[in-house]
């Protein structure tokens, strides 16, 4: 009798820490996006006239042109100081579920991006953050 107790118990108790564990392991949020970065970037070529990048707290929208958007929950932000800047690299999935990343060196200096393998230089015309 006194050894069904003590099984019964540790049965219990293991059940509360497994339930514990898979209710924490869901607790992984979005990634958070830093302030000086939430806002509307855009290049000013003008193959990228009606397009912009957008970072709000938790997600990346890029405008693709016609007034519409796609937006990006982001799951994972990597950061790296480089010289004067940061490089950023935000991981995301598409539509369809596909891990996507996006790679950026940020100047604070300048308030400037630019995208890794690209020339061009991102302006952030409309600051969300502080």
């Amino acid at each position: 009798m006194f050894n069904s107790e003590i099984h019964r118990r540790v049965r219990l108790l293991s059940g509360v820490v497994l339930l514990l564990l898979i209710i924490l392991s869901g607790c992984k949020g979005a990634a958070v996006v830093p302030q000086h970065l939430i806002g509307v970037w855009e290049n000013p070529a003008s193959q990228y006239a009606d397009r912009y990048m957008k970072f709000t707290e938790h997600t990346l929208a890029y405008g693709i042109g016609e007034g519409k958007e796609v937006s990006y929950e982001i799951i994972k932000i990597d950061m790296e100081h480089a010289g004067g800047g940061t490089l950023f690299t935000f991981h995301y999935k598409d539509s369809e579920g596909y891990k996507c990343t996006l790679t950026f060196t940020y100047s604070p200096d300048a308030r400037t991006v630019q995208i890794k393998n690209s020339t061009g230089i991102w302006k952030q015309t409309k600051p969300g953050g502080s």
